[in-house]
């Protein structure tokens, strides 16, 4: 007789489960598979661009290609990188903070190494860079950042600087420890010298884009008729919106001490010419040039012209003047 606990149950089918993967619900994941997809476009075109760079300035047999993208608490990806190391720090205008392109030593090392003549050969020293050897490095990575720029495109217009070179990665504070950073790890064969480079950007830096992104990846998919649709009912909400709208005189300065002793009665030259149209301002945008007027009991004002973008009125300054009792 065969026990309930010798059953054999069927096989499942379908694909094989991986491996469990621990996850901390302290620190959710927020990098989706679309914006996965995005990053990965940016790092395969900035891989290509790297190669290209590298052999043409060190005239040596290179290839730089993308290894995998993940996204990881700062504090963990600090932890794995060695110690001394070449960081350099970019700045990469719009976006906030800043990101930080890890290069081993040894591809380091091989690099200034052919740049003075030398063969590059794989055995290297584990040391900090020299100064010298800093500014080789530094002039290899400025030829990189048209390739940057060229790579986000897709995602957002920047403008990469080099900010700072450091060694010691304790030394390197992008952001929080806690905080979640996009880590793209790059395999570099440059001769015999193979290792692996990294470039490190916060994600609170690339989630706006990453996300816009997405939303614009959607609507791409939507029909004509739909998207017409949506922005018609986007219209029709912003027609029947309230704004507050609002006729401003030439502006005023005055100092705290004239403000603080007005008093009952007093005058205010507000240096407006009477011939002077008044601006009229929607939600606070200057407009129209409108003139004060009057129709029956009620002050009105008649629109004139459309105020071109590039006007500025000049401050003036206000003049209490005080009349007698």
């Amino acid at each position: 007789m065969m026990r309930l606990t010798d059953t054999v149950r069927p096989a499942r089918r379908g694909r094989p489960r991986g491996e469990p993967r621990p996850f901390d619900f302290r620190r959710p994941s927020t990098l989706s598979r679309e914006h996965v997809r995005s990053m990965q476009i940016v790092q395969e075109t900035l891989a290509r661009g790297f190669t290209t760079t590298f052999a043409s300035s060190l005239r040596a047999v290179t290839q730089v290609s993308i290894r995998e993208i993940e996204q990881r608490p700062y504090d963990e990806y600090v932890q794995t990188l060695p110690n001394p190391t070449l960081l350099t720090l970019l700045s990469l205008r719009p976006l906030s903070g800043s990101a930080m392109l890890q290069i081993p030593l040894r591809v380091a090392f091989a690099a200034t190494e052919l740049m003075l003549g030398g063969r590059g050969g794989p055995d290297q020293p584990l040391r900090p860079m020299t100064d010298l050897e800093l500014s080789l490095m530094r002039g290899i990575v400025e030829l990189t950042l048209p390739e940057i720029r060229y790579a986000f495109e897709p995602i957002v217009s920047v403008e990469p600087a080099i900010t700072a070179q450091e060694a010691n990665p304790q030394f390197a504070q992008l952001v929080a420890p806690t905080d979640m950073v996009i880590v793209a790890s790059f395999d570099v064969r440059i001769e015999t010298v193979t290792d692996v480079m990294t470039l490190c950007i916060p994600f609170s830096s690339m989630q706006a884009h990453l996300e816009a992104l997405s939303d614009t990846s959607r609507l791409a998919g939507h029909s004509a008729e739909r998207v017409a649709e949506e922005r018609a009912r986007l219209e029709r909400h912003i027609v029947a919106s309230d704004i507050a709208v609002s006729a401003v005189f030439r502006p005023l300065t005055a100092a705290s001490r004239e403000m603080t002793s007005l008093q009952v009665g007093d005058v205010l030259l507000l240096s407006h010419p009477v011939e002077m149209p008044l601006t009229l301002e929607a939600g606070g945008v200057a407009t129209h040039d409108v003139t004060i007027g009057r129709v029956n009991r009620h002050l009105a004002l008649q629109v004139g012209d459309p105020v071109p973008p590039q006007r500025h009125r000049r401050r003036a300054r206000v003049q209490v003047v005080r009349i007698p009792t």
